[in-house]
């Protein structure tokens, strides 16, 4: 379901924000919004842009809308204005240039989408959808927003009346069974509900906790209180699992609580369009499905799912502040430990201060959850107090296990911390205790592998793991450069050389690669060739030791420099 060429157009053109561009992650302040009485829309649409460059996209939504307040005329203002404001959550600016947005042909797939939103149950007819470039996705979109247009004004949908029971494959796809679900149960056809309900759980994996509470709400709804224990009880069971709102659904269940209410219409078309729009990131980018949730939030802003997708697709997009904002709006229900703890490791990983790791210290002290005190432990972790960190991962492993819920993740992050603190032979019982956890895990080949190797410690089975975390992860540049290096410490120089090439190619400002490659060059004798990787390598991530062993590398050459490093 990609989008057609000319809404990719639009779109990139937009995001001149910076999304996908060197540029940095945020601004030492924010950027100043104001009105110039005296400007020209041409002005407020090169401090749209600026903003929009320094990640600022409430300003950048902002000076769009000044912009098309001014030149109301101009498309080009109106699909920009459009899209700033959707991608910042701006509605208001949003819902300004909706209609002038929906005249643009490039815009008009979307716009005109947004604009059936903002009438959904109104009564009054939406724009021309039916004339706008749409592929399926839209379609799907479109016939969801009528739906349940219809269902708001008193009309069920036609295909109700006649095809109530599932038979017709063609009309529903995967994706959209959470909307029949939805549309049957609020008109009351509870077994043909009860059926869709199962095909949507059945059908994306991916949404296997969203689709879980929707069923089991349905259950609560038709008193069937003991299969909807069963259904949160087992979704509970899964290794690692810690799902506090599953959890939460739980305890309703077993203290006797008040069953989930059915939906409004608008709270229920968001739902319906939730499961469709958060996998489009399959096959589209990040930016183009948050302009997809934008919409189901435009629907129901109380909606936490749609919210928490948003702010961690924010997140990989490297729009931090905006996802911090998404994370705040969240401030109570079954998803606020997920959001805690999630908007906290960003703030880390933005700042690493002192007073957040105090504050997850505290979130311990007051509940000592899994997934708080994993929360505390990479914070120690990352700034290099794993014998503070050390405790906690044991614990949380250990607890885990008792479980019956081992999960190799705490025992890999507990062996890396062991390995720090005291050394590879203390830490090498936990990496391979991992490996067993999960003995097709890339990165775990990948590191007991290497660690093999270069430890002279059973190198041949180490070549094995990373050969094996090659095959599974083939253009992970960290893991190809992890068999090059393997080869090289083999003496396979010629071997060496065809995996570090590689692995330069798929990670080409990764220091340690060049410099990796800077040693096969020179065991091959190509002199000049590895010169230049080492002086390459001495421009990006090296740490002290190993840029102290390039400079010798370069001053003396590779047999005369000093003792290796891993």
């Amino acid at each position: 379901m990609r989008p057609a060429p000319g809404f990719r157009a639009a779109l990139r053109s937009v995001l001149a924000f910076g999304l996908g561009l060197s540029l940095s992650a945020c601004v030492s302040a924010p950027y100043p919004i104001f009105r110039d009485e005296h400007g020209s829309a041409y002005g407020s649409y090169l401090a749209a842009r600026y903003a929009g460059a320094s990640r600022e996209l409430d300003a950048s939504a902002a000076y769009y809308a000044d912009a098309l307040e001014r030149a109301p005329e101009s498309g080009l203002i109106s699909q920009r204005a459009f899209f700033a404001a959707l991608i910042a959550g701006d509605f208001d600016h949003a819902d300004a240039a909706a209609e002038a947005a929906a005249n643009d042909p490039e815009t008009a797939q979307i716009a005109e989408l947004y604009w059936r939103v903002i009438q959904l149950g109104r009564g009054r007819e939406a724009a021309r959808i039916g004339t706008a470039p749409i592929g399926p996705f839209s379609t799907l979109v479109s016939t969801v927003l009528s739906d349940w247009d219809g269902l708001a004004r008193g009309d069920a949908p036609a295909w109700t009346q006649t095809r109530i029971h599932l038979e017709s494959e063609d009309m529903i796809p995967a994706q959209q069974q959470m909307h029949r679900a939805l549309v049957l149960d609020y008109l009351g056809q509870d077994d043909a509900a009860d059926a869709a309900y199962r095909e949507a759980l059945a059908g994306v994996p991916g949404l296997r906790a969203f689709n879980t509470l929707m069923y089991g709400a349905f259950l609560e709804r038709q008193e069937r209180r003991d299969e909807a224990r069963s259904l949160y009880a087992s979704a509970l069971e899964g290794p690692g699992a810690e799902r506090s709102d599953i959890a939460a659904a739980l305890s309703r269940v077993d203290r006797g609580g008040r069953a989930p209410r059915m939906y409004t219409p608008r709270q229920a078309a968001a739902r319906a369009l939730f499961p469709p729009a958060s996998l489009i990131s399959n096959r589209a980018s990040g930016e183009y499905t948050v302009l997809f949730l934008r919409v189901v939030q435009r629907l129901d802003p109380g909606f936490d799912y749609n919210t928490l997708t948003i702010a961690q697709l924010l997140d990989t997009l490297d729009l931090r502040e905006a996802a911090v904002d998404e994370y705040r709006k969240i401030d109570d229900g079954p998803l606020l430990e997920q959001v805690l703890v999630s908007r906290l490791w960003l703030e880390f990983r933005m700042d690493q201060r002192e007073s957040l790791v105090q504050e997850a210290r505290a979130l311990v002290q007051d509940t000592p959850s899994q997934s708080r005190q994993l929360l505390l432990a990479d914070m120690l972790r990352v700034t290099d107090r794993c014998g503070e960190a050390i405790p906690i991962y044991a614990r949380v492993s250990e607890a885990a296990a008792e479980r019956g819920q081992p999960d190799w993740r705490f025992v890999f992050y507990h062996a890396a911390c062991v390995e720090i603190a005291d050394g590879w032979d203390a830490a090498a019982p936990l990496f391979e205790e991992a490996l067993d956890l999960a003995p097709n895990e890339p990165m775990l080949l990948n590191h007991l592998g290497y660690n093999l190797i270069v430890e002279g410690e059973q190198m041949e089975r180490g070549l094995q793991m990373v050969e094996r975390a090659v095959s599974l992860e083939p253009s992970n540049g960290a893991i190809v450069d992890s068999l090059g290096w393997g080869q090289f410490k083999l003496g396979h120089v010629d071997e060496a050389i065809y995996w570090l090439e590689r692995a330069v190619t798929l990670s080409p400002d990764s220091g340690t690669n060049n410099w990796h490659l800077g040693d096969a060059y020179a065991a091959a004798g190509r002199t000049l060739e590895a010169r230049f990787q080492w002086r390459r390598s001495l421009e990006l991530d090296l740490d002290e030791d190993e840029r102290a062993l390039v400079e010798r590398r370069l001053e003396l050459g590779l047999d005369a420099g000093p003792p290796d490093l891993p």
